[in-house]
């Protein structure tokens, strides 16, 4: 087996692992987002029902 051979392997291996990680990180960090987002928008909805944000006049 030739140096090239083993430097052309490893690289190739570094592009698979790469390949499959990245997209999966990405993947991750948009459900993540996602649920971040609703959760948000839920108590912030919540919070326009229950009326917990209005501004109470201490008089």
């Amino acid at each position: 087996m030739t140096p090239d051979a083993v430097l052309a392997t490893d690289g190739l291996s570094l592009i698979a692992t790469a390949g499959f990680f990245v997209p999966a990180a990405l993947l991750v960090a948009v459900v993540v987002g996602a649920v971040v987002r609703d959760r948000r928008l839920t108590a912030r909805e919540n919070a326009r029902l229950d009326g917990s944000h209005e501004r109470v006049d201490p008089e």
